[in-house]
């Protein structure tokens, strides 16, 4: 009995570096919104993995800035990305979400560069939501 609970306990632990979730690599795309300034705008994100470590492209349309590289990681169905931000207003845009059955939500952070902060720029909040295309 004790080979078996070692061996279920085995499993359990694998599944919590993706093994176990769906593969988030590809195409994502959807909406954010930015409820810090209360604006909207199309993104698309294309994602790379391997193992638990992702990496890709974020492009947001419409009104928002901040297109970009990702770097990130998935843990079970857990996924957390950063991407550079416009690198002279807002950097360091984290986006972190749940996926599930073809869909990855979440909220995301962005945060304004030291010159930025000083000229007056704050934090900003969001969520967003993204479908597998």
């Amino acid at each position: 009995m004790n080979a078996l609970k070692k061996s279920a306990w085995m499993v359990a632990a694998a599944c919590t570096l993706s093994a176990c979730s769906d593969p988030i690599e590809g195409v994502w795309q959807g909406e954010c919104r930015n409820d810090t300034i209360a604006s909207k705008s199309g993104v698309r994100m294309s994602i790379k993995q391997e193992g638990n470590k992702l990496v890709g492209v974020v492009q947001l349309q419409d009104e928002l800035y901040g297109s970009g590289h990702m770097l990130g990681y998935i843990n079970g169905k857990d996924v957390m990305l950063r991407s550079e931000g416009d690198t002279q207003t807002f950097v360091n845009i984290t986006w972190s979400g749940k996926m599930k059955d073809g869909v990855y939500k979440g909220t995301y952070r962005v945060e304004p560069t030291p010159s930025a902060a000083l000229l007056g720029k704050q934090v900003q909040m969001g969520t967003f939501i993204l479908h597998r295309q």
